[in-house]
């Protein structure tokens, strides 16, 4: 960390979190254009699931810096950042049972479980990089 920059506050981290989520819950509600459907980047996948795979990849991101990215050190397991993400895409998908023009795919959960796994592994592994080669948080 440079001398003049100071770490954000954790409320501001908490309403980074809440915003995502929200962001999150409303593309889950609404009804989705037909384009949804088509095939994303490289053809591999419809874009309906790199949205879901990057979207919760950011919402895990925020989580990690909200929870886990604290001067005392982290007040959960990075483990758990997962569990909380998927729980909630989880929670989103049911929603979608009740609306008509929405429907439950356990392909989009474990979407979101890819996004969730790949951001909580990169900081992990990335941090105890940084530290093994002598970057110290001042």
């Amino acid at each position: 960390m440079s001398a003049g920059a100071r770490p954000v506050d954790r409320p501001l981290r908490w309403l980074i979190v809440i915003v995502v989520a929200a962001i999150l819950f409303v593309a889950a509600v609404v009804e989705p254009s037909s384009d949804i459907a088509r095939s994303g980047p490289f053809g591999l996948l419809t874009q309906a699931t790199w949205l879901h795979v990057f979207g919760y990849a950011f919402f895990s991101l925020t989580l990690v810096y909200a929870l886990l990215d604290t001067p005392d050190g982290p007040t959960l397991h990075p483990a758990v950042v997962p569990v909380i993400v998927v729980a909630y895409g989880t929670l989103l998908e049911l929603v979608q049972l009740f609306i008509s023009y929405r429907s439950f795919a356990v392909g989009d959960i474990f979407a979101d479980a890819v996004g969730a796994v790949v951001v909580v592994a990169v900081w992990a592994y990335g941090r105890a990089a940084l530290s093994a080669l002598g970057f110290r948080r001042s």
